[in-house]
């Protein structure tokens, strides 16, 4: 039978390996069995498993513990979750950290590989959707300072010569610095450079990517400048709405004080 995938089995008790072993085995996919959280992280640079099983309640480090380290080192392979009794504190930090399911023991064979195979196909979407985003971080380090900001502008829906105010430069300026960040970042239109703003800046992003060629990449620092260019520009709008609301109010007042003055 042909190969589905690696799947990696983390629980310290061995009967519930062997047997989880044993029905994945059948159904086509290899595995690595480990009994203690320690074991599997020491070899999980090298291994790349299609998903994850790990029981919560581990004794050395806890499932959660395990899946923190992993994700912190890079990897970012799903992980369905098992416990031997209902626990909603547990099950609420292991969604919170991405787990993509949590069942209880004892484990129902049918319910198990659907969690698995369900596990496997989201972390293939999410790892192109990381492939992506790395190509666009490589691109995103060689824009300079004044195009991230041109480009985070760019995003907001503000036109150039918004944006020349913003920033302190001329229209034309904008237009050039704009053109040479669609060129770097591969963005063929306007609406390609904001989608690619939008995916660069999108919350709760990583800060660090594992390629698929196994290079360790860090989030760019441009990010925070067209992060900063964004608060700057949304500072100054909202003081300008209190600057326009303040003139209107003081208008008002002397508009209210004419019409009272009394009749000569």
């Amino acid at each position: 039978m042909e190969s589905e995938g690696l799947v990696v089995i983390v629980d310290d008790d061995e009967r519930i390996c062997r047997a989880v072993q044993r029905m994945l085995i059948n159904t086509g996919y290899r595995v690595r069995t480990f009994t203690s959280a320690k074991a599997y992280l020491a070899e999980q640079e090298g291994m790349e498993p299609s998903c994850l099983v790990v029981d919560i309640k581990i004794p050395d480090v806890d499932g959660l513990a395990m899946l923190r380290e992993s994700r912190a080192a890079g990897v970012e392979t799903p992980a369905v979750f098992i416990t031997g009794s209902a626990d909603l504190d547990a099950a609420v930090k292991a969604m919170k950290l991405g787990a993509f399911d949590l069942l209880e023991k004892p484990l129902d064979e049918s319910a198990l590989l659907m969690a698995i195979e369900g596990a496997i196909e989201h972390g293939e979407h999410q790892r192109g959707e990381r492939e992506r985003l790395a190509d666009l971080w490589q691109a995103a380090e060689t824009i300079t300072a004044r195009e991230a900001q041109v480009c985070a502008l760019v995003a907001s829906g503000r036109l150039n010569k918004q944006i020349a105010a913003v920033i302190g430069t001329t229209e034309k300026t904008v237009k050039v610095h704009r053109a040479r960040a669609m060129s770097k970042l591969g963005a063929h239109s306007v609406a390609e450079l904001v989608r690619s703003v939008d995916q660069l800046l999108a919350p709760a992003g990583p800060t660090n990517i594992v390629t698929a060629d196994h290079r360790l990449i860090h989030r760019p620092r441009v990010l925070d400048i067209m992060a900063a260019a964004l608060r700057t520009a949304a500072e100054g709008a909202e003081s300008l709405t209190l600057r326009s609301e303040s003139t209107r109010a003081r208008s008002t007042e002397s508009s209210d004080s004419v019409s009272h003055l009394p009749a000569s």
